[in-house]
């Protein structure tokens, strides 16, 4: 048997929502709602549909290494230089080239409890020692994480709405942290639900790139933008830190389709406004479907909703599937009475609650 690396040995793989596909296999199932990925369930617009259709005869070739096109959009977008940003096959694999660029086995990492695996997974491929700080009430402990710092810190991830829990820091607690953290240590601000979470206090994290040399934004097209098939994230940061982390970056990890769809989605900014009026409004709902059922849930900054059962996670999850919804249970982040749902389209957030419902029912009756 071959030896492998026992840093890369430790890893639990990352186990994703059931895709639809998976579940229509296993259970012949023609309807399938899923609710465990916090996708964006609306689909893509067509007019984008239609711009990539044009497109598709390009693909034998190379991809733009560069993304110039998007870079140049995105830099007008937000007002930075456009040597300020980096783009990855989604944000899953910047985590991994930021970690490759600043960690090794000497070089620790601070990370939360009960929040996205890819910052740990990221940090054992390259063997860094990790010292795991447990969430406040459910959100980011900033005041502890700052005390955590030692000489050896040299990396700190930070998400922002947190996943699973939809809870955010605001402005001024990061700006406190902030003032604490030393310069040689690099801040890892994973914004993926950022277009669901801005506005009131949350903090505006780009406008702190002027004052901060050493932070590094990470954001998406996988969630509000609705093109997770596409993988495609970028991170926002000084020239100093993208000049560095793109020596990790493989030459062509964008495809040409996923900067097309990246490019076309940005047209449709109307697009996205209603979605995310649909999605507060959906999230109304199911607050007062659960609060009727007297279910604790957090309040979220999100596309999606945590909540804890009176029941183990794993018996309410097994279920849902049997009848075709997915949800995800989170006994994986260490909550084995509670799960996670998407808010999806109005009749899919029904489904859930009925399902949920007649689930709980089962459960209790025996």
């Amino acid at each position: 048997m071959l030896d492998i690396n026992e840093n890369v040995d430790e890893i639990k793989p990352y186990i994703p929502g059931k895709p639809i596909e998976e579940v229509q296999r296993e259970l012949g199932l023609d309807r399938i709602v899923k609710l465990a990925s916090n996708e964006n369930n609306r689909g893509v617009p067509k007019n984008v549909i239609r711009k990539l259709q044009d497109k598709i005869q390009d693909l034998f070739l190379y991809p733009d290494g560069a993304l110039f096109r998007l870079r140049n959009k995105l830099a007008e977008k937000y007002e930075i230089e456009t040597n300020q940003l980096i783009f990855g096959n989604g944000s899953d694999e910047l985590l991994q080239i930021i970690a490759f660029t600043y960690l090794n086995k000497n070089k620790e990492v601070i990370i939360s409890e009960g929040t996205f695996s890819e910052y740990t997974f990221s940090a054992k491929l390259v063997n860094a020692p990790i010292k795991y700080i447990p969430l406040k009430d459910m959100t980011y402990d900033l005041e502890t994480m700052a005390m955590a710092i030692t000489p050896k810190t040299r990396m700190i991830f930070l998400c922002n709405p947190n996943n699973p829990t939809g809870t955010y820091y605001n402005k001024s607690t990061f700006e406190s942290f902030m003032k604490k953290v030393p310069s040689n240590v690099l801040v890892v601000i994973d914004e993926a639900y950022y277009e669901y979470a801005s506005g009131d206090d949350y903090p505006e994290s780009i406008d702190y790139l002027s004052k901060y040399n050493n932070i590094i934004i990470l954001r998406t097209f996988s969630k509000v933008w609705a093109i997770a098939g596409c993988r495609i994230g970028y991170g926002i940061a000084s020239e100093e830190v993208i000049t560095s982390i793109n020596k990790a970056r493989q030459p062509f990890n964008v495809n040409r389709f996923a900067e097309e769809a990246a490019l076309a989605m940005l047209e449709e900014v109307h697009w996205v406004n209603t979605i995310k009026l649909e999605n507060k409004k959906g999230m109304e709902y199911v607050y007062a479907e659960l609060d009727k059922l007297k279910i604790k849930y957090l309040k979220s900054k999100s596309n999606f909703v945590f909540m804890t059962l009176a029941v183990e996670a794993k018996k309410v999850f097994e279920r849902m599937l049997s009848r075709g919804v997915i949800i995800r249970p989170m006994t994986g982040f260490g909550y084995v009475n509670s799960i996670r749902m998407t808010i999806g389209l109005p009749e899919e957030n029904e489904i859930f609650i009925k399902t949920l419902k007649e689930v709980l029912r089962e459960i209790n009756a025996k």
